[in-house]
């Protein structure tokens, strides 16, 4: 087998993907919620269920904290007990405790009291009965020292009988999507708490005893507080909703994605068998970010860094502060991609590289893509070949077309069409593709065009032994650099 056939079994690229803050909404929608509320300037619920809040005592909209994916959103305030209730929803929301449920917000947190602080939730304070996703605020403990611990809480006449929580502290006054999801299997173990799109695999389990007491009661929902305001969650809240099913990681990752972040793919990362990896960050704004950092596998299952001790890490850096997680060649071959949000100010790239005995190490770098539907890559097959990996990091099957030019702008070969499930991704020569054969001996164009989810396009060239990888921008990104005409 010769160089470049080794490259490409070792290769798994699914870059930068950029959110879209229209996408959200949508999203949601799609995923038939019993209610939710986008909090953009109203308390309206969206959903076909049309169960509209009502803000308590003067709660207001502002679009000085916008978030992520809404133009405005709701304020609360501890002191003025704020928050949103939702009257005619105690029966569509009085989800048992063997009934699958999602809860999910957009948060970003102000000061901080020391109590459960409810997010979203419906429980009746006057029974002590009910579920809610809170954080838990006091310091100490799992909590850190400024406390912000999400969490998951059944109680029954004021005793737990479920308590999840995610050793994560988030009362950071940052922006975060937070998400609890609830299989119905009467177990904490189908618990499952999200953090910016990822599943919280640090998560304790407090109190596990569903099947003693009864969580129903004839409360409404509630946003940001309790019915009475005795638990009051202090900061801004967006793009809330509730399922009556629990929705799964990729789906959470998707809605996490359609924040005005960047989701970031690095997807050549293999060790071992030859190969190295490294991933580099740099923080280039004026203010400390974290962010997190998590590796997958081809198939999206969790894969093991040595280096980090385990499958997924918060990286948090100073101002103008950088770093690089990197993966030695040792042992067999592992490989996989790499996920993860980019804050406003960060930049990152990665490098692999090869070792074959008796030739030099080849390393090349691998730039950060976006996602697209029409995306163009020149190509040069008079004495290169070419080399394609094209991901598609949405849930969705797509459908990619190739077309290929030549010089002169007359088309010369188009593929077949290629189906690339959601979360997968297609890796081969350029000209082994169906239809594409004529493009041998010849330079050009090739536009990819996906019909479904977009798609993420990275190209690498082959010289004989030395290999360079071949950046390519979907249509739309172009325009940001050239002007929209």
């Amino acid at each position: 087998m010769n160089l470049a056939s080794r490259l490409f079994l070792a290769l798994s690229l699914a870059p930068l993907v950029l959110a879209q803050t229209g996408n959200y909404q949508n999203d949601v929608m799609a995923l038939n919620p019993l209610g939710f509320w986008p909090l953009n300037g109203n308390p309206s619920d969206v959903s076909s269920h049309g169960n509209n809040g009502i803000v308590q005592n003067n709660a207001i909209f502002t679009n000085v904290f916008t978030s992520p994916v809404e133009p405005q959103v709701l304020v609360v305030n501890s002191a003025k007990k704020q928050f949103v209730v939702v009257p005619g929803s105690s029966t569509l929301f009085n989800l048992g405790g063997l009934h699958a449920l999602t809860a999910l917000a957009w948060i970003k947190t102000s000061r901080q009291g020391g109590d459960d602080l409810p997010i979203l939730g419906k429980f009746d304070p006057a029974t002590q009965t009910g579920w809610a996703m809170t954080l838990g605020n006091d310091g100490g403990g799992n909590n850190g020292p400024t406390g912000g611990q999400l969490a998951l809480v059944f109680l029954v006449s004021g005793a737990p009988t479920l308590l999840v929580d995610a050793a994560m502290p988030k009362n950071d006054g940052a922006w975060h999507l937070v998400a609890a999801t609830y299989d119905g299997s009467g177990s904490a173990s189908g618990v499952k708490l999200f953090i910016d799109g990822l599943v919280a695999t640090n998560a304790v389990v407090n109190v596990d005893s569903i099947a003693s007491g009864s969580i129903l009661n004839s409360t409404p929902l509630t946003i940001g507080a309790t019915t009475d305001g005795s638990f009051q969650f202090e900061g801004n809240i967006s793009g809330a909703a509730v399922f009556g099913t629990a929705l799964t990681p990729a789906q959470i990752l998707q809605l996490a994605d359609d924040a005005a972040t960047a989701r970031a793919y690095l997807g050549q990362f293999a060790f071992g068998g030859g190969w190295y990896s490294a991933i580099y960050f740099t923080n280039i704004s004026m203010s400390e970010v974290s962010f997190p950092l998590t590796f997958h596998a081809d198939d999206g299952t969790a894969l093991n860094v040595s280096s980090i001790g385990g499958s997924s890490k918060t990286i948090t850096l100073a101002p103008g502060a950088s770093t690089v997680i990197e993966a030695p060649n040792v042992g067999d071959l592992k490989q996989g991609w790499v996920s993860v949000t980019v804050p406003i100010g960060v930049t990152g790239y990665g490098v692999f590289r090869q070792s074959v005995p008796g030739i030099p190490d080849q390393e090349a770098v691998v730039p950060l893509s976006l996602a697209g539907g029409n995306i163009p890559m020149v190509f040069d097959e008079t004495k290169y070949i070419f080399g394609i990996s094209i991901v598609n990091p949405g849930n969705q099957s797509t459908t990619v077309t190739i077309t290929a030019t030549d010089n002169t702008g007359t088309v010369i070969a188009t593929s077949s069409p290629i189906v690339i499930p959601g979360f997968n991704k297609k890796v081969d020569a350029l000209r082994n593709l169906p239809g594409l054969s004529g493009i041998v001996g010849k330079q050009g164009t090739v536009r990819f065009t996906a019909v479904g989810s977009n798609v993420v396009v990275l190209g690498l060239r082959f010289n004989g032994s030395a290999f360079t990888s071949i950046p390519t921008q979907p249509q739309s990104q172009i325009l940001k650099f050239i002007g929209t005409p």
